[in-house]
């Protein structure tokens, strides 16, 4: 039996890779841990299960609302209860009643990024809200990062995998089934082509068109345990749903972000300085050519109609941002919360913007909300950081180095034309939160190594410890 069992552990291993960690042992299964795998299964089925319900909730949440009243601020108390169960599943899952270290799942750049936005509640403007919003955010955030360093990549994006799926299948059954519900039926304010677009279970064509094109990525560049045939199924399926949604933004940064992920195979970690200096010198003909000729690049968006009506939502919030431009309005407090919305006034009387809930670029809604020194600590940690430790990093396996960059491009690029950073559940800003929180996994030091990787930091020498047989 033990023969059995050890041949059944190296073909694991060897299915999983190298670089990969098993459900299991990515919690505590270092030498000398007295915990049996048969105790550890029930943890990691319960980490799975609760992966399948957040990316559940994920999808449907916004169905789940309890408010009759738009621009309230109403939250929903079954999504938040939703939330809730879930991260006190991944609690159990991780056992962190017998380790309390194991909460602190969350990189420190990122705990501290969420800390100024908590600081921010203190000039809110409705502060009731804006807790709502940042529990909930915070709540996910800490959720998605327990349930990655639970599982490992390769389960993470097994599950991933399944749900684009039913997913997918769920939107063709909408649009077949129920185009009602599947299609859009009418006009939008700011969209009045949007008529026709499919959405299929999802809220709105452009939350259709992000699945889908995150969809396409994963099931292109992760070609792992996967058929042929079923890979090149889902592919074209979710490709000619995308074409049906008349996501611009997303049909063209999923070629942009498989560009990227295609570079990062070729990539070679020795010459990230050569890059960079590449990168900078490239940036500099770039500056002085779009100074030159900045009028001619920017008359298309002197329409009021270009980009579906953005051009007239974003000098609102930039003359916000000019006015508040150090600590802006608090985290949550500018779109949606009723009378006190600063959208009122500064968008004059009856225009459509007061009727919408979002600037419709994430960086820009960011920094009317927390300010430009909160808007700079966001980029750093959500993009920045993230980048530069998956160029910096030797050892990440070719494939998932290459996912996680696409991923990292398309929703850093989404935030351009569509609001998503740091507002809870909004799909892409998920997803955002699985890639740095893959990314901090797979750029960690071995666990053997980390002890050498402290004391080096520390300017320490270290003995190393006589192996044992």
């Amino acid at each position: 039996m033990r023969i059995m069992r050890i041949a059944g552990s190296a073909l694991c291993a060897d299915r999983r890779g190298t670089n990969s960690f098993m459900p299991a042992q990515r919690v505590d299964s270092f030498p000398g841990s007295s915990l049996s795998r048969a105790s550890r299964e029930p943890h990691r089925d319960v980490a799975i299960f609760a992966l399948f319900v957040l990316l559940a909730l994920v999808v449907l949440g916004p169905y789940m609302s309890s408010s009759n009243e738009p621009f309230t601020g109403e939250g929903s108390t079954s999504r938040q209860l939703g939330y809730m169960s879930v991260f006190i599943m991944i609690l159990w899952a991780s056992r962190v009643g017998e380790n309390p270290r194991r909460l602190l799942a969350v990189p420190l750049s990122l705990t501290v990024l969420l800390g100024w936005c908590w600081l921010s509640l203190a000039w809110a403007l409705d502060p009731d809200i804006a807790i709502r919003r940042l529990g909930l955010t915070t709540l996910i955030i800490w959720t998605i990062f327990m349930v990655v360093r639970q599982l490992g990549f390769e389960e993470t994006f097994r599950v991933i995998r399944w749900i684009m799926v039913l997913v997918l299948a769920a939107n063709y059954l909408a649009v077949i089934g129920w185009p009602a519900v599947g299609i859009h039926q009418v006009t939008q304010i700011g969209d009045p082509g949007i008529v026709g677009d499919w959405r299929g279970i999802l809220q709105q064509k452009n939350f259709a068109g992000a699945m889908c094109a995150l969809t396409i990525l994963t099931y292109v560049l992760d070609k792992r345990q996967q058929s042929f045939i079923l890979r090149v199924g889902v592919i074209l399926a979710t490709a000619y749903f995308l074409y049906r949604t008349s996501s611009k933004t997303s049909m063209g940064l999923l070629v942009l972000s498989l560009c990227a992920g295609w570079a990062f195979t070729k990539y070679d970690v020795r010459y990230r300085t050569l890059l960079i200096f590449s990168l900078i010198v490239a940036l500099i003909p770039v500056v002085l050519i779009v100074h030159a000729h900045w009028d001619q690049l920017v008359a298309p968006f002197n329409s009021e109609d270009a980009l579906t009506g953005r051009v007239q939502i974003w000098p609102i919030l930039l003359a916000y941002w000019h006015d508040n431009w150090l600590l802006g309005a608090g985290f949550g407090s500018f779109w949606n919360i009723g009378p006190f919305s600063p959208v009122y006034r500064y968008a004059g009387s009856e225009s459509w913007v007061e009727t919408i809930t979002s600037g419709h670029n994430g960086y820009l809604d960011l920094v009317v909300q927390i300010g430009l020194p909160g808007l700079v600590l966001a980029v750093i940690t959500t993009i920045v950081l993230p980048l530069m430790k998956l160029l910096a990093n030797a050892s990440t396996v070719r494939s998932n180095g290459a996912l996680l960059m696409a991923f990292l491009v398309f929703c850093a690029g989404h935030n351009m034309t569509e609001s998503s950073l740091l507002d809870r559940d909004a799909i892409v800003q998920v997803f955002l939160m699985f890639t740095i929180a893959l990314i901090h996994l797979e750029t960690r030091p071995p666990p053997a190594q980390r002890p050498l990787r402290r004391a080096a930091l520390r300017g320490q020498s270290v003995r190393h410890a006589p192996s044992h047989a």
